[in-house]
């Protein structure tokens, strides 16, 4: 059926930064009561500076009878991976809000494929009770065009100014070295082997190339990473352990951490937790922060020992080349 949607695909840097931003605020101000957003043009901006500034790399347009309708952006993430934005696409609630949303998110997954991609993924962050009713909605608009719900991790803190500043002991031949020197491909094994035995599910359903690329773009050194507290552990010459942290608006964000399965139940996952917080702490971070799988109670009961508590959560759905037969 014809719906008289039009979408174009553009490039970010020759938008019109105060047209979007006039839209967006727009949007989310008539939105139904339970998906509005308490957003100030400020606000609205500076959500869409970030996003620019994070390396956003296409905007997909809707259009109906040639008016803005809504808009979806994504960034290619690996050789094989796209994301789209958390919670887009953000459709004007004047249209019909389905068939646009719809359209969007269909012709993201055709520019992903035509891209020779083989996994398109957005992840919904900032869940709390109160946002269900518009997680539904989004829900709704995923999984009726082919991408289904993955799976919900939980988002946690921990305040880094209650922390006692003693020193952490480990066993006789581990130590502590900066990461930051180190290769990625130096890592890599020690994280393959960590992650393949762990309670990760994303990472457990993911391809070969598809681990990798998350691997690299978790470690990119082109981050603004916190180099004291990134540290890697080892045994005598050899990695079994590591922690990367890069720096965010909230604090430090952990962006990976493990322990090789071979030296697990030694306490050594806790040692390198308290003394990367430490060290973050003592350069005046504040905050930190992890998110991590809701089922993987071992994972769940080390960062709850540290003293991360959970906030809020956040769910993902995917598309994966080979599942189109929903489309």
């Amino acid at each position: 059926m014809d719906t008289g949607i039009e979408i174009r695909t553009q490039n970010c840097s020759n938008f019109n930064m105060k047209e979007l931003v006039s839209f967006t605020f727009d949007a989310l101000q008539k939105a139904p009561e339970s998906r509005r957003e308490d957003r100030t043009t400020n606000m609205v901006e500076e959500y869409l500076q970030e996003i620019w500034d994070y390396g956003t790399d296409v905007i997909l347009t809707a259009h109906v009878k040639g008016k803005f309708a809504g808009w979806l952006c994504f960034w290619k993430v690996s050789t094989d991976m796209m994301y789209i934005d958390s919670w887009h696409p953000i459709v004007h609630p004047d249209f019909n809000e389905d068939e646009v949303a719809s359209a969007l998110i269909q012709k993201s997954i055709q520019y992903t494929k035509n891209e020779g991609r083989k996994r398109l993924e957005v992840f919904h962050m900032g869940m709390t009770d109160d946002m269900r009713p518009r997680y539904e909605k989004y829900k709704k608009w995923y999984e009726s065009n082919g991408m289904p719900q993955g799976f919900e991790w939980a988002h946690m803190v921990a305040d880094l100014t209650a922390l006692d500043s003693g020193e952490v002991s480990l066993p006789p031949q581990f130590a502590l070295r900066p990461l930051v020197p180190v290769p990625n491909d130096k890592i890599y094994e020690c994280y393959y082997e960590t992650f393949i035995t762990s309670g990760d599910r994303r990472f457990l359903e993911q391809t070969e190339e598809q681990k990798r690329g998350n691997f690299d773009l978790f470690f990119d050194r082109s981050e603004r990473i916190e180099e004291d507290a990134s540290l890697l552990l080892y045994y005598g010459e050899r990695i079994v352990g590591f922690l990367i942290i890069i720096l965010i608006k909230k604090g430090g964000f952990i962006n990976g951490i493990g322990i090789h399965p071979d030296f697990r139940r030694r306490g050594l996952g806790k040692a390198l937790m308290l003394s990367s917080m430490k060290k973050a702490a003592k350069n005046g971070m504040k905050t930190m922060i992890l998110e991590v799988d809701i089922d993987n109670y071992r994972a769940l009961n080390l960062y709850k020992s540290v003293g991360f508590k959970k906030i809020e959560g956040s769910v993902n759905f995917v598309w994966k080349a080979g599942n189109e037969d929903s489309l």
